[in-house]
Formats: structure tokens, sequence, C-alpha cells
């Protein structure tokens, strides 16, 4: 999966079937904004952090990062309740915010946000404009060949629709020749074709309708372009939060798997250092802690891993 652009506590992103205890939610949106401290040019934010730099941690960088005192981090606004900033404000919150924070200050560096369209996330870090991805990005085998992957948060799709929907769209199958519209450049693009392929009679396919953020999705909703979405289940719970009795989850989860922090493929010193200073925070509880703030401690991993998406 993969995805998003833009905000309001209202606004707006994939997960594992365990986490079908995390239930039919639903989604949220978010509008989008330009929030200073993370444009495409990325200003470092200026947010502190509260725990100290580790001189262990710190050894493992690469020196050209260390160096810079800067960790360049590429996200894609605005997903809910993974990266947003409230209507009206430019501060970034959300559960990879605060994570990535923590990361930056246990290495010692500032974090630089920069927000980056979905599609160009990837060329974002194999060019060296950004030194990592943390956005709600799924670790994907197809996406292992250019980049790696720490692995941090569990995840899965869900289908949700208005409730205005709810008498003719009540399983999957009955997304038949109906609208579902999903993020471009997302890997949800290919999950609606192969329900379509698998499902659905060649004369009455589920039409696919690429928007760039979840915000205008939910527009194309309201106005009955379109019937269907489909977002991960962590983006559903917030909207559930936020917007109750508005949405109604249609089906199981779907391709359940893990958001992964990437790096480039060549980059696996601050790779091994990420993934140390994670597992750092996952022994001392402030991973679970961080998650928790946002509802978000069940769809925290067992463990740290790399490259484990499939």
């Amino acid at each position: 999966m993969t995805m998003i652009s833009s905000t309001t506590k209202t606004t707006t992103k994939a997960t594992a079937k365990a986490k079908a205890r995390l239930g039919a939610a639903t989604l949220v949106l978010a509008a989008g904004l330009a929030l200073s401290g993370c444009g495409g040019q990325g200003n470092a934010s200026t947010s502190q952090t509260q725990s100290a730099a580790v001189p262990e941690l710190q050894a493992m960088l690469p020196a050209s990062v260390k160096d810079a005192g800067v960790l360049n981090i590429a996200i894609s606004l605005a997903y809910p309740p993974m990266e947003y900033s409230e209507a009206g404000s430019t501060d970034l919150k959300g559960a990879d915010i605060d994570l990535a924070k923590e990361v930056a200050a246990r290495l010692g560096l500032k974090p630089n946000f920069q927000n980056v369209d979905f599609s160009q996330l990837i060329v974002s870090v194999t060019t060296g404009r950004s030194d990592i991805i943390w956005t709600a990005f799924s670790d994907l085998k197809k996406r292992q060949g250019e980049l790696d992957f720490v692995d941090y948060f569990r995840t899965g799709n869900q289908f949700f629709a208005p409730v205005a929907n709810q008498d003719k769209i009540k399983e999957l199958a009955d997304l038949c020749g109906y609208t579902v519209t999903v993020s471009t450049g997302t890997s949800w693009v290919g999950s609606v074709e192969d329900l379509s392929k698998s499902t659905c009679a060649a004369d009455k396919p589920i039409k696919i309708l690429q928007i760039p953020t979840q915000a205008e999705e939910i527009l194309q909703m309201k106005q009955d372009r379109a019937q269907a979405s489909l977002i991960g289940f962590e983006g559903i719970l917030d909207l559930q939060k936020q917007e109750p009795g508005k949405y109604y989850a249609i089906g199981d989860l779907l391709e359940p798997g893990n958001y992964g922090i990437a790096v480039a493929k060549k980059s696996t010193e601050l790779r091994d250092a990420i993934k140390a200073t994670m597992e750092a925070m996952q022994k001392d509880g402030s991973y679970a802690k961080i998650l928790d703030n946002y509802g978000l401690k069940a769809a925290a991993l067992d463990s740290i891993t790399v490259n484990d998406g499939k």
C-alpha cells in the first residue's frame, strides 16, 4: 500500500488480518496544504524531542549523515493518524512524525521533513534528495530491488464507503460495476484491479478513479462520482474516531503486511542505525507509547525486522 496528501482534523491511509481485531472501522482524510518545515525543499523541523543523543547509536551512522547533523525524511501528506497537520496549522503530527523525531533525537540528528508526492518517494531516496522514507510506506518485495526496509508497523487494507451506499454495497462482490477511488501511485490501485479480475464479470468491472489526496477521494464519494474507496486500517480507525457513523467498512482486512522505514539499498549503515534505535525504543517502551498515543498500539510489531515484506 501507501500514500497521501493533506489535512484538517477531519482529515485523512493498509493492514494485517491480525488485525481484524482492530475491526471494521473506517477512514480518515485530509485536505492538501503546504506545511512549513515539510515542503519539497524541506526546512529542518523546529519541534523538540524528549530524548538525548545516544553515543552508541550515533557511532553507527554513516559519516555523511552524522557530519550533516540532519536526517532528511520524505513524507507524503496527509494521512492521519500517521502524518498530518491540524486545519490552520503547520505543525506536523502523527505516529510516523513522533517516531521519526524520537529516532532522530537519539541519533543526534535534526529531523527535516520533506513533503513529497507519493509517486516520487522512491526517487527522492535513490537520488539522495532524502535520506529515508517514513510515511505509511509498505514494505513490498517489488520495492526491495531499490530499497531496504526497517519494518515497524503492522498494516493491511480495507474497502469502505459512505453509509448511503450500505444497502447496495454489502460485500466485495457488490463493488462490481461501481467506481472505487484510490490514491494515485499506491499499491491500492493494483489491489482493486486484482479484485475486479477475480470477482467481476468482464462486462461489469470495478472502475478505478485515481485521485492524489484522500480528501479529494472523500469528496468524490460525497458527490457520488465514486461509491467506495480502499485504505489502510489505521486510516479507517482514525476516520471512525473523527467522523463516527458516516462511513462503513466493506469485507475483511486484505493483504496483511508491514509499513517500513525505507533507505536506499546502499545505505546499510543508516538502515542498521535506525533499526538499532527502534529496537532500543521497543525495549524501553517508548515505541509502544507513541503508537498508543494515536490508538495504534495493536499495530506494534513484536520485533523490528528488515525486508520482511511480501
